[in-house]
C-alpha cells in the first residue's frame, strides 16, 4: 500500500527558477532546513535533470494573457522523484525588470485519486478563456479517461468515462476535422497504448457547444506508479491557425509514416535550403542513432522496435520544440536542425536533453531493455558552409560516439576532432583530457601537487580550474577586522575594487552550513542585499561559487569562482568539485 502524502501547494518564483515565496505545504513537503525556511532555494536542485528544459520552456512560453503548465519530475525530502503537475502564471504587479512568477503545484498523483466533481461546468468556456488549457489523466489498465481543468482554488471536470466512449463520441458528432482525423486517431492510441511521451496537433471542437473548431495541441507523457501500472497525463492548449506556421510543418507528405516527424526527403530539403539561404545566426544539425538497436529487434521483436523508433522520434520533437525541426533519416537514425544556438553549452543542452530523455523512456520497466543513443553535431558557418559539409562532420562524430562506448553526445571540435575528421586515428588522450575537462582529474593534480610541493603555485593550478570550469576569475578574499583585502588570482587586475559587500548580513546568512555561496544569477539578491549586486556588476561578474575557509584563525578567508556571462546553473558537480578547490587555495594562500 502506497502511504505516501499527497498535497498541493503554492510559491513564487523567479525566471531563474529561484524560490522566493513557498507557502507550508510546499516547505514541508520538499525542502528541509532551519526552521522550514527555504526562500531562495534553487528549484533547479531538485527537478530531474531530464525535465529542466521543459521547465524553463514551460517558463518561456508565459505572457500577462496566457498561464503555462508543465509535468515535471521533483525530488521529495526523502529525495524520491515525484510526478508533479506545475502550473505557473505572471504576477500582475511585478516590475518587468524582476519579473516573478506564481507557482502552482500539484501532485499528479493526488489528482488522479481526485472524485469527480462535475457540478459548475456550464461556467466551463469562461475558466478555459482564462486557464487556456485542460488536463487529461487515463488509465492504461482500466481505460478509463478524465477531462477536466486544475485552477488555483477549484477543479471542473468535463469528461469521466471510458477512452473508447470518448474517441466514438468524438467521431460521431463531427468534433473533430476529417483533415486532422488521423491525428486525432494517433492521439488516442498514444493514451491506449501509454506512449512515452507524445505531442499531437489537430483541429477539433474543444467543447461540444463551441460555435466552431479550434487548433489545439496535446503534449503528455506517461507514468508507471510503484505497482507497475501505467498513467497517462496530458494537457491541452489552444494553438494558432495552421497558416501561421511553416508550411513544412504541416504538409502530410513531408511527415514520415512512422513517426510523425519529418521523413528524409522533407528534412534534407528544408536544411539544404536553410544552409544556403547563409542565415545570420548559427545553425547547429545533429545526428541521433539508437545504440544496439538490431539486438533489441532480435531480442524483443520488431513491433516493440517500431514502438521505440516512435519513442525516441517524440524525445526528439519534443527535446527540439521552438527551437528547431525533427526528422528521420534512416531506420533508427533520427536529424535535427536547431537555429540560435550560439555557444557550445546550449548546444550541449539541447543534447544532453535527447540523451537522457531516451535513456529515461523504459526505466523502472524491468520487462523492457535500457534504449540509449549516441548523437554527433556540427554547426554553421563555424564548422562548414554547406549542407553535405556539416552532415559529414556531424556523422563522423556520431561514428566516434559509438566508438567511445556509446550513450553519449560529442560536438565537433576542430583542435580535438580535426585529424580524427581526416582520417588520422582517434583524439590524443592528453588533448581529450584537456578539451574535456576532466574535472577529478585537474583537482587530483592539484591535491598531489600540494602534497609534493607544499602548494605549487596557485596560480598555475588556478588556470588549469578556470579552463575546467570556465571561469572568468577567480578571487581570494582575506578579512581583517571589518575590511576585506581581495586578491586577483585569475582575471583582470584593475578590476572595480568593492569587497563591501561581504560585511552585509543578509548576504552572508545565506551561505549554507558548509561554507558556501552559490550564485545562479546575482540578481537573485536584489531584493535582500542590494549591495552586492551593485557590487557584482561593477565587478562585471553574473555568477558564483564562493567558499569560506577556516584555516587562518580569527581571519576568514573566501574563495571566490566567478563567471561573467550568465551561463547554465552551477551543476551539484561543480559546485562539490570547486568546494574542495577553494579550501585546497585557501590552505595554499600563504604558499604563492
Amino acid at each position: 500500500m502506497d502511504e505516501r502524502v499527497y498535497f498541493k501547494g503554492n510559491a513564487v518564483i523567479d525566471e531563474q527558477l529561484n524560490m522566493l515565496e513557498a507557502d507550508d505545504e510546499i516547505k514541508n513537503f520538499f525542502f528541509m532546513g532551519e526552521e522550514g525556511n527555504n526562500n531562495g532555494f534553487a528549484l533547479a536542485r531538485i527537478i530531474h535533470p531530464a525535465d529542466m528544459s521543459i521547465m524553463e520552456n514551460a517558463v518561456k512560453t508565459i505572457t500577462n494573457e496566457q498561464n503555462s503548465a508543465a509535468a515535471i519530475r521533483i525530488a521529495d525530502k526523502t529525495g524520491r522523484y515525484r510526478w508533479i503537475l506545475a502550473v505557473m502564471e505572471n504576477v500582475p504587479d511585478s516590475a518587468e525588470h524582476k519579473r516573478t512568477i506564481k507557482l502552482s503545484l500539484n501532485d499528479i498523483d493526488s489528482m488522479l485519486k481526485m472524485s469527480d466533481m462535475s457540478n459548475g461546468i456550464s461556467s466551463y468556456m469562461e475558466y478555459f478563456s482564462l486557464m487556456e488549457y485542460l488536463m487529461f489523466s487515463y488509465d492504461v489498465f482500466t481505460d478509463r479517461l478524465r477531462i477536466f481543468m486544475m485552477g488555483s482554488s477549484q477543479q471542473v471536470n468535463f469528461y469521466n468515462g471510458t477512452l473508447a466512449d470518448w474517441r466514438s463520441t468524438m467521431l460521431a458528432n463531427g468534433n473533430v476535422d476529417d483533415v486532422t482525423r488521423n491525428i486525432f486517431d494517433n492521439l488516442c492510441d498514444d493514451f491506449s497504448g501509454g506512449s512515452e511521451v507524445f505531442e499531437r496537433e489537430f483541429k477539433m471542437k474543444i467543447f461540444e457547444n463551441s460555435q466552431g473548431m479550434e487548433w489545439c495541441l496535446v503534449k503528455g507523457k506517461t507514468i508507471v506508479d510503484f505497482n507497475g501500472k501505467k498513467h497517462v497525463i496530458a494537457t491541452m492548449s489552444k494553438i494558432n491557425p495552421v497558416n501561421d506556421e511553416p508550411q513544412i510543418c504541416f504538409n502530410l507528405d513531408a511527415i514520415d509514416a512512422g513517426t510523425d516527424i519529418l521523413n528524409k526527403r522533407a528534412i534534407t530539403e528544408y536544411t539544404k535550403k536553410l544552409i544556403a539561404s547563409k542565415p545570420d545566426k548559427a545553425v547547429t544539425i545533429a545526428v541521433i542513432d539508437i545504440d544496439n538497436f538490431k539486438t533489441i529487434n532480435d531480442e524483443f521483436g520488431h513491433m516493440f522496435g517500431d514502438e521505440v523508433i516512435r519513442n525516441v522520434a517524440n524525445v526528439i520533437k519534443s527535446s527540439v520544440e521552438g527551437k528547431g525541426v525533427a526528422g528521420r533519416i534512416g531506420g533508427d537514425e533520427m536529424f535535427i536542425v536547431v537555429e540560435g544556438l550560439e555557444t557550445n553549452e546550449e548546444i550541449r543542452q539541447v543534447l544532453r536533453t535527447i540523451r537522457n530523455n531516451v535513456s529515461f523512456m523504459y526505466k523502472n520497466q524491468p520487462d523492457k531493455p535500457h534504449v540509449t543513443c549516441s548523437i554527433g553535431s556540427s554547426t554553421y558557418p563555424t564548422d562548414g558552409s554547406s549542407y553535405e559539409e556539416l552532415f559529414n562532420i556531424a556523422d563522423k562524430m556520431l561514428y566516434l560516439a559509438k566508438e567511445k562506448g556509446k550513450n553519449r553526445y560529442i560536438i565537433f571540435l576542430p583542435d580535438l576532432h580535426g585529424d580524427y575528421l581526416r582520417g588520422n586515428g582517434m583524439p590524443k588522450a592528453e588533448a581529450y583530457m584537456f578539451y574535456k575537462y576532466k574535472k577529478i582529474g585537474v583537482i587530483n593534480e592539484i591535491i598531489n601537487s600540494y602534497r609534493a610541493n607544499g602548494g605549487g603555485s596557485l596560480s598555475e593550478a588556478a588556470r588549469k580550474v578556470q579552463l575546467a570550469f570556465s571561469l572568468d576569475s577567480i578571487f581570494v578574499y582575506q578579512k581583517h577586522s571589518r575590511y576585506w583585502q581581495r586578491r586577483v588570482i585569475i582575471g583582470d587586475e584593475d578590476i572595480c575594487e568593492d569587497n563591501s559587500y561581504l560585511n552585509n548580513k543578509a548576504y552572508i546568512a545565506d551561505f549554507t552550513e558548509d561554507g558556501i555561496e552559490v550564485i545562479d544569477n546575482i540578481h537573485f539578491f536584489e531584493r535582500r542585499a542590494k549591495e552586492t549586486v551593485d557590487a557584482f556588476l561593477k565587478m562585471g561578474i553574473n555568477q558564483a561559487v564562493q567558499i569560506i575557509v577556516r584555516e587562518h584563525g580569527d581571519d576568514d578567508l573566501i574563495v571566490s569562482f566567478n563567471r561573467n556571462k550568465q551561463m547554465s546553473k552551477w551543476s551539484e558537480m561543480d559546485i562539490v568539485y570547486l568546494a574542495i578547490l577553494g579550501n585546497i587555495f585557501g590552505m595554499g594562500y600563504c604558499d604563492d
